[in-house]
């Protein structure tokens, strides 16, 4: 009688999966996790956010014909952006006084178009003091955009 009554369990078990009982319960337990993620973050995760917003931020208001006036903040933000991130090349631009980087971190510093030859000038003869053997990376890449945004947005006009 027993064998009989582990037989009648093992059917009826198979049936109940086989019929989707335990399958579609199983499937929502497993999808939970995942549908409450994608709702609380978009479909994004923070890791992935913490690269895109940045980014967002600096090509979204570097759109030509963009409306909305400068707001401050945001600006100094993409400046400081730009200038770690293209700290090698904005070396090499200032060293030889000209170039692309150069022209780039005059722009985002909101340096008026007329003044950036005297800009670019100005970077090259302070050269040795932005980049001295002793100082940091990110203490030269913050002298950079101090210099950069008191020739521009930083005059207060």
């Amino acid at each position: 009688m027993r064998k009989q009554n582990w037989y009648t369990m093992l059917i009826t078990g198979l049936c109940m999966i086989a019929s989707g009982c335990i399958t579609d319960a199983t499937t929502e337990l497993t999808k939970a996790p995942f549908d409450a993620t994608s709702q609380l973050t978009n479909g994004t995760t923070a890791a992935l956010s913490e690269f895109t917003d940045p980014l967002t931020d600096f090509t979204s208001s570097t759109t030509p014909g963009a409306e909305g006036g400068i707001v401050p903040s945001r600006a100094k933000k993409r400046l400081q952006i730009f200038a770690a991130s293209s700290y090698e090349n904005l070396r090499a631009d200032i060293s030889r006084g000209h170039g692309e980087y150069l022209v780039s971190l005059a722009t985002l510093a909101g340096v008026p178009s007329g003044q950036v030859s005297q800009f670019q000038t100005f970077m090259q003869n302070s050269y040795s003091t932005m980049f001295e053997e002793e100082i940091p990376i990110p203490e030269s890449t913050h002298q950079i955009v101090e210099i950069a945004w008191a020739a521009g947005y930083g005059q207060g006009r």
